[in-house]
């Protein structure tokens, strides 16, 4: 069973790639002050369709209509960790992890961050207690087998050699202020956490994607993805949040076929099986060059991910 962390649609019950795979017996709300809500009003209404997108191409199904995910055959409930002005803060990000640990499913994918800060910073006191609490529910969760995949962001920021953070707090006025390589993008940034940068068609580093050295995990493709949207129709959207649910769906596949394997075993061969790629400058240079080696590098990580290989 699977979750998708982000905006969610009650068309998305509807929506003929999806209706089939909707769990919605464990699906749940996280924004009321992080106390998981699961009523029906409580997990569906929504201001976005970014969630209904991210939902179909983890597992749209095999129907014969529409488009088809890459596991089509997963059973995935929503846990809604964005309120509607669209901010996602600890206690929802909290709530959402401890909800999969205790429902007992595989993986999740968080296409977002932790608001209102970009980057949480462990040398300052009130920042760090936010850090910690986190990533104590993210290390409980994965203690109960559940695999995480993350979008990088879509910043064009290196992540391996952080100076400066312009947008934070983003639910007011961000304040310029310095950072550095403690301050972490959560949850992408954290221990056992798969952290995955996106490419476009020509497997080049998608321009808006956030990259690093030793930060990034894999690359996937997340530019121009065409998936499900409300109203049961289909578009395109762009972001490393089109790229990391290709990495969950991946992960869905991989403990369909291994389901013996635990999550720190799962992310091993997740990064073994990428197919390697050499440095190769994004078709619009924006943000650091890329560095590193053809086995591991800043843009691609350990490869772009390999669905086949998953289930072999």
């Amino acid at each position: 069973m699977f979750w998708w962390a982000f905006w969610t649609a009650a068309s998305t019950l509807a929506h003929p790639d999806l209706a089939a795979n909707i769990d919605v017996a464990n699906s749940v709300n996280c924004t009321d002050a992080g106390r998981p809500d699961t009523s029906p009003t409580g997990w569906f209404p929504t201001t976005s369709s970014h969630g209904t997108h991210v939902a179909g191409i983890i597992g749209a199904a095999r129907n014969g209509v529409g488009i088809v995910g890459v596991a089509p055959g997963v059973r995935m409930a929503s846990v809604k960790v964005v309120n509607d002005a669209g901010s996602i803060y600890p206690e929802y990000a909290i709530c959402g992890f401890m909800w999969a640990g205790m429902k007992g499913m595989d993986v999740t994918n968080n296409s977002y961050y932790v608001d209102p800060v970009q980057f949480w910073c462990g040398d300052q006191p009130d920042q760090k207690a936010v850090l910690t609490a986190v990533e104590r529910a993210v290390k409980w969760s994965t203690k109960q087998g559940v695999v995480h995949a993350a979008a990088a962001g879509n910043a064009s920021y290196d992540l391996a050699n952080k100076t400066t953070d312009d947008v934070s707090p983003n639910d007011i006025s961000g304040i310029e202020r310095e950072i550095n390589n403690g301050c972490k993008d959560i949850p992408t940034e954290l221990e056992g956490v798969v952290t995955v940068a996106s490419t476009d068609q020509a497997k080049k580093l998608s321009y808006f994607s956030n990259r690093g050295l030793d930060v990034i995990d894999v690359a996937a493709p997340g530019s121009r993805i065409l998936s499900t949207l409300p109203n049961n129709s289909y578009g395109l959207l762009s972001g490393t949040s089109m790229a990391s649910p290709q990495v969950a769906g991946v992960l869905a596949l991989m403990k369909s076929a291994h389901p013996e394997l635990k999550p720190k075993q799962m992310i091993a061969e997740l990064r073994l099986q990428a197919e390697d790629h050499e440095c190769v400058a994004p078709a619009t240079p924006i943000g650091a060059a890329c560095t590193g080696t053809l086995l591991n590098n800043s843009y691609y990580g350990e490869g772009i991910v390999n669905a086949l290989k998953a289930v072999l």
